[in-house]
């Protein structure tokens, strides 16, 4: 039995002022692949930041296809405040703390071809807008 080859792919991720929008391609993915995990490392935490209840900040990672125009996410995490930041994704974006998002529950979207382009989106709707203090994604991928 041979294990399959595991191999994370990594892209730091500039922080961002509230109400700003942020997308960074990364890739392409070196051979055909499932996505197994997606985590985030903020680069500090949101504690010392101010923010009101209509405050969002979507965090979508998307397999953007060889051609870089695909529209498939893959994770997708939402905070809806400060506050709540301190418990997004099971663990909280706090400062050097992993946080892993959820996945899309279909099993099929997660499958990768071999040069596939991944893109990281950070975004933010609603009236203020929550920073985004940057950090790095870290993708997991497991080769079949």
């Amino acid at each position: 039995m041979t294990a399959p080859l595991v191999r994370t792919i990594e892209q730091n991720i500039s922080s961002l002022a509230a109400l700003t929008n942020y997308s960074m391609p990364f890739g392409p993915v070196p051979f055909a692949c499932t996505v197994t995990l997606v985590q985030f490392v903020p680069a500090q935490s949101q504690a010392h930041a101010t923010a009101v209840a209509e405050t969002l900040r979507t965090y979508v990672l998307y397999n953007r296809g060889t051609a870089g125009a695909g529209t498939t996410a893959l994770a997708n995490g939402r905070i809806t405040s400060v506050a709540a930041s301190q418990n997004a994704f099971g663990t909280g974006l706090l400062a050097d703390q992993v946080s892993t998002l959820p996945l899309t529950t279909s099993t099929a979207l997660l499958t990768l071809a071999a040069g596939d382009i991944l893109e990281w989106e950070s975004s933010v709707s609603g009236a203020t807008g929550l920073r985004d203090v940057g950090g790095r994604v870290i993708v997991t991928l497991s080769r079949i």
